[in-house]
């Protein structure tokens, strides 16, 4: 089962968080959204880039307790560590469409002792470039000197990249709404002359795309990725990584790596696949 609205909504909020990205933490607000806080209101998006701002640069870390959504609400318990200061931050997130409407919170004192990390398991990620999206011609009409470039451009940016999410990023920005069998065609076409041309690799029957000459595995962030647009192979290294840093459940210490707070059967099974492939040799 995928995500619900808010629970997507609210998986990004965390991932933002983490990365320090004011500008898309801002944008996740309607213009006219309210951030209610037990000290003060904050009404607008300019007043929220200005909030998150200030709230970022004081290097915050927020580690999610339990999380919960019906229809367009989801309700969350959370500490929020400030200077190696915890609080308990209560919190509720109502979303309009595809972005919050309204977030109220509340932070209250964490008693001593809590709110610490439970495992202290950590691993350094590096962090996930993601491609620059810009107006590109439809697929199914343009030319191979046309499609190559930009796939490149995608791939360069974002390698090692599922094909399947290359496709999606070439449609989306070709102002494309699903990736069909004939817009498919060129691409892959496009992808398989890249490699003849030298410009990208990728081993016969593979679905993950990287620049000429570049690792077969990167452990990054997740960045803008759902988790199973993650590298099979990928997801398995982290989890190596994990083990040696001393994690034993390896599926929650892979969401909470990247930030993610639901475990749908979805991402279950895909985790369950790294796993067993984490235990051989790459």
């Amino acid at each position: 089962m995928s995500p619900s609205i808010p629970e997507a909504i609210f998986e990004r909020h965390l991932r933002l968080i983490a990365a320090r990205d004011v500008e898309a933490l801002a944008s996740q607000y309607h213009d006219d959204a309210l951030l209610l806080r037990g000290d003060r209101a904050i009404r607008g998006r300019d007043a929220l880039r200005e909030h998150f701002g200030t709230w970022l640069a004081s290097g915050p870390s927020l580690e999610v307790a339990s999380a919960h959504a019906a229809d367009d609400v989801l309700s969350y318990q959370a500490t929020v560590t400030v200077a190696d200061e915890p609080v308990r931050e209560y919190g509720v997130l109502f979303a309009r469409g595809e972005r919050i409407a309204r977030h109220v919170t509340g932070m209250f004192p964490v008693a001593s002792g809590e709110g610490r990390r439970r495992s202290g398991v950590h691993v350094d990620l590096e962090p996930y470039s993601a491609w620059t999206p810009h107006a590109v011609p439809d697929p199914r009409n343009a030319g191979r000197e046309t499609i190559g470039p930009v796939l490149l451009e995608i791939v360069s940016a974002e390698g090692p990249i599922l094909a399947e999410r290359a496709y999606r990023l070439y449609i989306k920005a070709s102002g494309g709404k699903a990736l069909t069998s004939i817009a498919r065609a060129p691409l892959s076409g496009s992808t398989f002359r890249l490699r003849n041309a030298g410009a990208i690799d990728f081993e016969e029957g593979s679905e993950v795309l990287r620049p000429a000459g570049t690792p077969e595995v990167r452990v990054r962030e997740l960045g803008p990725r759902a988790l199973d647009e993650v590298p099979l192979r990928e997801v398995a290294e982290l989890m190596r990584r994990l083990r040696a840093a001393g994690a034993t459940e390896l599926p929650r210490a892979v969401l909470d790596a990247y930030g993610l707070v639901r475990m749908t059967a979805k991402a279950e099974d895909f985790l369950a696949q790294a796993e067993q492939v984490s235990l051989t040799d790459l």
